[in-house]
């Protein structure tokens, strides 16, 4: 019979059979990269490939410079300012990449940010 686990005691070596260098890497599934921790409080991770990530950084360097040249024009920083926020998640992982934001950010942000966004895999 087995004795109950006891997290506070120290545990046992059991014995391993010997494996061969082809075996001592068992074959994982193939999962995509993803630039979070999970459980960061945001509700939900995003995955993104590589190019995915570089594009999305790309487009929200775009979408930084169009907020800094167009700082003189107070209303159009009322938009501009949370879709720079929103660009940042999209980049981080943190938020979903969907088309409404690709074409608003084509729109109203960045003609350059919002191609590399539509460009980029969507989250849904």
């Amino acid at each position: 019979m087995q004795e109950p686990y006891d997290p506070y005691q120290p545990q046992q070596p059991q014995d391993q059979p010997t494996q061969t260098p082809y075996q001592a890497y068992p074959q994982q599934p193939y999962q995509q990269a993803c630039y979070t921790q999970p459980g960061n409080g945001y509700g939900g991770i995003y995955p993104m490939s590589d190019t995915d990530h570089i594009l999305r950084l790309i487009a929200f360097v775009f979408n930084i410079v169009s907020l800094v040249a167009s700082c003189w024009l107070i209303i159009p920083l009322a938009w501009m300012i949370p879709m720079c926020v929103r660009s940042w998640g999209i980049y981080k992982g943190t938020k979903p990449n969907t088309v409404a934001f690709d074409v608003c950010t084509l729109i109203f942000l960045s003609l350059v940010g919002g191609i590399l966004l539509l460009i980029s895999r969507k989250d849904r």
